[in-house]
Formats: C-alpha cells, structure tokens, sequence
C-alpha cells in the first residue's frame, strides 16, 4: 500500500483536490481508500454525492468498544473509493490533534489494515502547527506527500511549515512528490509558487486553473473528475495521478524540501530575490532526523509537578487528592507514594496509618478529544458523596494540553456543596515544572488553611520544611524529641508531613515556628507560613553540627526564658563533642579530602568537622542543579568554589590525588577512589559522631571492588 499525505491550509482546496485525485487514481484500477484529516469533516462530502459521512471520532463516542464495526465508519464512494473522516470535538474543547491519533488507532484496531487497498489518501489541515495534523507526516503513515497552494502569502507559508514538519520526521529518504498550484487568480501567482518552489528545492507538479466548473460540479455533489472527464482540470489531475503511481512503484522523481527561514520568506512576499539561507541545512544521514542526546546530558525531571502537589495533599491524611488525568497517571503516583511512605510508618515514625487515597478522574482517549470537564465533576461530587469535607484537584498533562476549564467545574461544585472547601492545583503534569514546584503550588493552598485565629500554647512548636528526610528514621526522630525535649517542648505541627501532630488548621496553636532545615524549598515554605500568619520565624534553623547546635540551644534558651538551662545544655554538649573529637582525631588528621556540595543546604557542619578532626581540605565545590539554577551553600563562612562541575573534579582528583572525596554526587565516581556519601544526617551534634564513624571506616573499603580485579 501507498500512503499519500496531502497537505495545505485551510481552505485552500486540499480537499476537492484529495477528491478529485482519489478519483482519478480509480480510474486506473487502483482501489483507494481517502481519509479526511480536518475537523470540518467535508474531505470526502464530493465522493458520496455531497453527504456528509459519520465521523470516526463521532463514532467512538457513541458505540462502546465491543459493538464497533469497521463498515460502521468506512463507506463506498464514487468509483469504489473507500471513505472515512475523522471528526474533530466540539470548538473549544478538547484536542483535534489527539482525535487524528485516535482515529489511525481505532481504524487499525477495527482492520482497516486489511482491507487490501492500493493507495490511501489523507487529506490533513495543514495550518495547524500541532503534533496531531503531523502524524500524517511520519514515516509509518506517508510515503510521499504533496503540498496544495496558491500564490497566496499564507497558503505558501503553511506550505513552508509543513516542509519543516516533514524534515522533522525525515526517514533519510525524499518523500516529497512536489507542489500543487491551485490559482486563486493572484497577480503573478504562477510565477511566485514557481520561485517558491525553486527556493525550496521542488517543483510544480500540477497547476489548477481558477474555473466555476469546480463550484458546478461542487454544488452536485461530484467531483470534476466525474462531470468533466476531458476538460483542462481532469488533465492537470491526472498528471498528478502520474506522480503518484511512478513513485508508488519505486520510480519518478521526488524530493527533500529546503524550507525557507523567515527573511527568505519576506524576500519571497515582497518579491524580491531570495537570498540565500541564513543557517545552512544540517547534512542528512541515513537516521534522518533522528536526535543522539546522550541521557547524561539531559536536564533530569525527576517526577511532574501533578505529582508534587498530589504529595503535598496526600500527606494531611483528611483530603480526598483527585488526579485530573488517565488512571495510569494516579496509579503511578499512588504506588511510587506507598514505596516512599510504608517503610517509614512499619518503623514506628508514625502514630497514625498511612494515607493514600489518591484517586482519578479517569480520563480517557474520548476526554482527550471532546474534553474532560465531566470526568472532573464525576470525580468531585464521587468523593464528596463518600464524605469527604476537602478535597484537592490536581491536573495532569493531559487536560493542560487541551484546555480543560477546571476551574468552572471546581466553582460550580463548590456552589452545590458550600460546606466543601475544594482546592484546584492547575498543576498540568510537566507542563508546569517537576515535583518541586507542583509541591510549592500545593503548599500555597494548604498554607491557606491556618486559621490565625488559634491562640498558641507554651511549650508547642511548629517545623516547617518542603522535606522532612532528615529525621525520617527512628534514631534520628528520638534525637529530635530529646532536644525539644530538654527545653520542655514538643511538635504542634509538621508543616508539610505525614503523620503531622495536628493538622494546618491548627497550625498556630504552635509557640514559635522553626525551620527544619535551611534551604530554599524550606525557606519559601516558610515565607508562605509568614504569609498567613503575620508570624516571624525562629531566627535559627534546626542545627545540625556542634557550633549551630550551640547557638540553638542558646537562642532557645532566650526565647522561652530558659537561658540557665540551655547554657547548661551547651557546656554538656560541648564537652561531649571535645572528647569524641579527641578520641577519633588520630584516626583522621591528615588525610587529604575534596568536598562536594549538591544539596541546597549550607555544608558548615560538615567543614567544621573536618576541621576539627585535623583533616587537609583540598576543594570545596558545589556543582550546579541539573534543574534549577540555585547555588548551594552560598552563605557559608567557608570559601567554596561554585558551579563546580564533573570537569573540575575529574581535574582536581588527576591534579590532587585526595586520600578521600566525601560528596552527594548523583553518579559513580571514577574507579580507585575513595568516596564516602552525605545522605540522611538528622538533627544536632550526635548524628555527627555516626558520620565520622563512617568515614573512618572507608579506608578499610576496597576502592574496587573485588569482582572487578584481574
């Protein structure tokens, strides 16, 4: 089978000219099958007498799975020219694009592959810069393409672009047949498309004179082919059927375009000589087009922002998290959560079970075309059935592509269930960033949700932080309870965490809100808390190391009129911390080390350690998110060498030879080093006394391992 693409603007006579070619094409003996790809649904009106044929899409819409028929959407037309149109939703909604992907899927899936058919037709919107209308374009469904113009500066524009499409799918071989002139009666209008064609590096194949024959035969519901076999147009068509049936064969001549940049396209509108391109073509290969990025140079997107603020919601444990999307979507999201979550509540971290209702709205392919409002509101009024009193809406990918309007939906159901505080997070999948900033956006609305009102209590804090990794194990949340406890205080809430004391709304029955960690998702988490509350933030974050946790102590000491006491706890802790360091220094002194810094966090504790363990720091370097451009450890005392990238170590470990390098680097380091990792730490000074523990052990660790020696 020959598949054939034909391509023009709106209106340009793409389809009457479809038409009349599939006719012409029978009358050679061929069996052709024409497939209208435009959401006017009029490519093959001229082959069944001027009726209008039910749509594909139409059709899936209507007739569930297991009833649809492939006779039930293809018909006969004139000259045994078989016909389909694929529809398109109703304006303003949905995806016209997706319904052209749905219905190559739903025509396969019903035979139409088997039908034994010689060429096939398919008459594509061309004006439309949308992956959709360019499926047509793509290797596995055009064998050659033909492009329908006039002399028209927007017609020979969208001709341009489709050129560039087809680059873009370019399978290493010339797939262009050439340009079709379909006169509109311009002024010099067959000179133009002839030096746009030249410019392009193709040809006019056929030229279409400007004739009311077309709107008689039109207005009887034929083509010309039929009415007026013999005239001038039937013999313009035909010489396009020519082309198509040499180079179905595997002869005539075809092309690869060279479309033109923009001021060759001003040159060309404006008449004058086009100038040379101003970027010259890349020399093509036998892979065509295709793109050799290696992954190690990607920008990693470790999970879409729906997923960071369906996270966020789920962790309050009283709100119903709907998923605006595909069921594969909440199914992901619901599995990668319980990976994250069990574990931490099989410890003991949590008084409470874990929380993992989310649910979707269970969008479909129909949603994707005809729109997904209603799958939204099912959802919504499900859940506010069951009993639910919050609920959050998250989109995904899919109804940001199309257009959904969520938020009538949202205010119509919060109209009907004024008791219901519904919260809408236009997440839209990865359109609008990665977890992180799905997780701020949620973080906004639940924010929102701390009544100021709520007088505090003596003796409650709140911690505040976008992660509470730190002290997600046992030993590191007891070391937390003991030093709130040692200044008679405990947690009000987490601000946003599983298994939170109490919940948002009570967030400001809190004494003072701390930081859990000082970093920039912490920070703007804490900036939203202010927000809310008018409440300044503890000047000190949760300290880890000895000198931030000798700070600490001392500021809450000042803060809840407990100054005996925490000096009292500094000089305990100071002590301790001196006779460890004393203990463990002849082990480490002098060993040559090189640090590097990924996480958003200030490494001061970790320097500090060093330091006092007499250990020779080569390099400290903070390499650059693969994300985000935030520097790490910018408000260090300590001088630190920014934007230090795998170049730069891979220099210094040549150049410096260190005994060790201690990092959070996301991949392996080069074979025969050392290399300790900086991973959960906790809170306070304790959890330091593991990590130098660690560290003293690497030595002890092959540097390769043992299945690597010769």
């Amino acid at each position: 089978m020959f598949q054939l693409a034909v391509y023009g603007k709106g209106g340009i006579g793409k389809s009457t000219m479809s038409a009349n070619i599939s006719v012409a094409l029978a009358e050679r003996g061929l069996r052709v099958m024409q497939i209208g790809c435009d959401p006017k649904h009029d490519s093959t009106r001229l082959l069944l007498g001027g009726r209008a044929q039910r749509t594909v899409l139409e059709y899936v819409r209507e007739t569930p799975i297991g009833r649809r028929r492939l006779e039930d959407v293809i018909e006969d037309g004139t000259a045994g020219v078989l016909c389909a149109e694929a529809g398109g939703p109703e304006p303003g909604i949905g995806c016209a694009g997706r319904g052209i992907l749905t219905t190559f899927d739903t025509l396969k899936r019903l035979g139409a592959d088997d039908i034994g058919v010689d060429v096939r037709v398919y008459d594509v919107l061309g004006d439309v810069v949308c992956g959709g209308f360019a499926v047509p374009l793509r290797s596995e469904y055009a064998d050659g393409v033909i492009l329908v113009t006039s002399g028209e500066f927007m017609a020979m524009y969208a001709a341009n672009n489709i050129m560039r499409g087809l680059l873009n799918f370019d399978n290493g071989k010339p797939r262009l047949l050439g340009i079709v002139l379909n006169c509109r009666g311009v002024e010099g209008e067959r000179e133009t498309v002839e030096r746009f064609a030249k410019a392009t590096g193709t040809e006019v194949i056929a030229m279409i004179p400007r004739d009311r024959l077309f709107a008689d035969a039109e207005s009887r519901g034929h083509t010309v082919m039929e009415l007026h076999p013999d005239g001038a147009i039937a013999e313009q068509v035909r010489r396009i059927a020519d082309r198509i049936v040499a180079a179905s064969e595997g002869g005539g001549v075809t092309f690869f375009p060279r479309p033109l940049d923009d001021a060759q396209l001003s040159d060309l509108a404006a008449g004058r000589e086009i100038r040379p391109p101003s970027v010259e073509v890349p020399q093509r290969t036998v892979c065509g087009g295709c793109r050799r990025n290696s992954i190690r140079d990607a920008r990693v997107m470790n999970s879409c922002s729906a997923y960071g603020a369906a996270s966020a919601f789920a962790r309050l444990g009283d709100t119903a998290v709907i998923v605006h999307g595909p069921m594969s979507c909440s199914y992901l999201m619901a599995i990668t959560r319980a990976k994250a979550i069990m574990g931490l509540y099989e410890q003991g971290l949590y008084e409470t079970g874990p929380t993992l209702d989310i649910r979707s709205s269970m969008m479909d392919d129909s949603a994707a075309i005809f729109g997904g409002d209603g799958f939204l509101r099912w959802a919504l009024e499900n859940a506010i059935g069951e009993g639910y009193r919050k609920v959050a809406a998250v989109t995904t990918c899919m109804p940001g592509i199309i257009g959904d309007d969520c938020n009538s939906v949202v205010q119509s159901v919060r109209l009907a269930h004024p008791d219901v505080r519904i919260d809408l997070i236009s997440a839209d999948g990865d359109i609008k960033g990665e977890f992180n900033d799905g997780f701020e956006m949620a973080s906004e609305a639940i924010a929102d949700r701390i009544d100021p009102s709520v007088e505090p209590e003596r003796g409650l804090v709140n911690l505040v932080s976008n992660s509470f990794f730190d002290i997600q194990s046992l030993s590191n949340r007891r070391e937390l309870d003991r030093i709130l406890a040692s200044f008679g205080l405990m947690v009000n809430c987490r601000f946003i965490d599983d298994g939170s004391p109490a919940p948002p709304e009570e967030f400001c029955r809190g004494e003072f809100d701390i930081l859990m960690s000082d970093t920039r998702g912490a920070r703007h988490m804490m900036s939203l808390v202010t927000e809310h509350t008018g409440r300044e933030p503890f000047p000190a974050p949760m300290p880890l190391g000895i000198r931030g946790y000798l700070d600490w102590v001392r500021e809450v000491g000042r803060r809840t009129g407990r100054e005996v006491l925490a000096e009292r706890e500094a000089e305990r802790a100071g002590r301790e911390y001196s006779d460890f360091i004393d203990v463990h220094r002849p082990a480490m002194e002098g060993r040559r080390v090189i640090v590097t810094w990924r996480m958003g966090s200030n490494p001061d504790w970790l320097i500090d350690t060093l330091r006092d363990l007499d250990v020779e720091i080569l390099r400290i370097g903070t390499a650059p998110n693969p994300r985000k451009t935030v520097r790490s450890g910018s408000d260090s005392r300590y001088g630190i060498t920014e934007d230090y990238t795998e170049e730069d170590l891979s220099r210094d470990l040549e150049e410096m030879r260190p005994d060790l390098l201690i990092g959070d680097l996301p991949r392996p380091v080069p074979d025969g080093t050392a290399f300790a990792k900086i991973s959960r730490m906790g809170v306070g000074y304790r959890p330091v006394f593991d990590y130098v523990r660690y560290l003293e052990n690497i030595p002890r660790i092959p540097a390769v391992e043992g299945w690597r020696l010769p």
